[in-house]
């Protein structure tokens, strides 16, 4: 019997099929780094001082990036949707399983779906009434997440329109997803006001 790898040994540390009751640990650690997002600064950034705003602007997407993906994966389960892979077949294929399914088929426990899938099929889970709004958002920071977790560059074309897509995004996510009201406001100029504040929403 072959003797498990170091990265198998690695991934059976976090190792888990996750459920319904485990939403609210990814929405809360998701709200975590979203808020840090927002409210990040340059003398945050332990970095070279002519570096400080690539590094504090690198940062701040990736943690965007991560905590969509988090954020979106208590959606997922929060709706009765398996977020784990299949272990035969480790495509897309199939994707989203509901957790009635999942426990008809071997799923792999140490391993989980990428933020690609989530965002292709998220329509499938949740209806919006500006769908384009609700997914432009979430492409960008589908991009934030692979880019900022694989490069680095010297220089980047800075577009403020992209995290006002996002927060535009995360507004109709929460009030859909969650029945909350999100006030969100990723801060990038260095006296420009951050906001991340959550409530619910009022009932009519």
């Amino acid at each position: 019997m072959a003797m498990p790898s170091v990265e198998q040994l690695a991934k059976e540390q976090y190792a888990k099929l996750f459920g319904v009751a485990d939403w609210p640990l990814f929405k809360e650690t998701a709200e975590a780094l979203l808020r840090e997002a927002a409210h990040i600064k340059t003398t945050d950034m332990q970095f070279w001082p002519t570096q400080k705003l690539l590094a504090r602007n690198s940062r701040k997407r990736l943690l965007i990036g991560i905590g969509i993906e988090l954020l979106l994966k208590s959606v997922y389960l929060k709706n009765g949707y398996c977020i784990n892979k299949r272990q035969e077949d480790r495509t897309t294929r199939g994707f989203p399983f509901t957790q009635e399914h999942a426990a008809t088929i071997a799923m792999d426990d140490a391993d989980s779906y990428s933020l690609e899938p989530l965002v292709a099929n998220i329509t499938g889970i949740l209806k919006f009434q500006d769908q384009e709004t609700a997914l432009k958002g979430l492409k960008i920071a589908k991009v934030f997440r692979n880019k900022e977790g694989h490069v680095v560059t010297g220089a980047h074309q800075f577009d403020s329109t992209n995290y006002r897509d996002i927060e535009a995004s995360l507004v109709i996510l929460y009030e859909r997803a969650f029945q909350e009201r999100l006030l969100v406001h990723f801060s990038l100029e260095p006296d420009e006001p951050a906001e991340w504040h959550v409530s619910p929403l009022a009932k009519a």
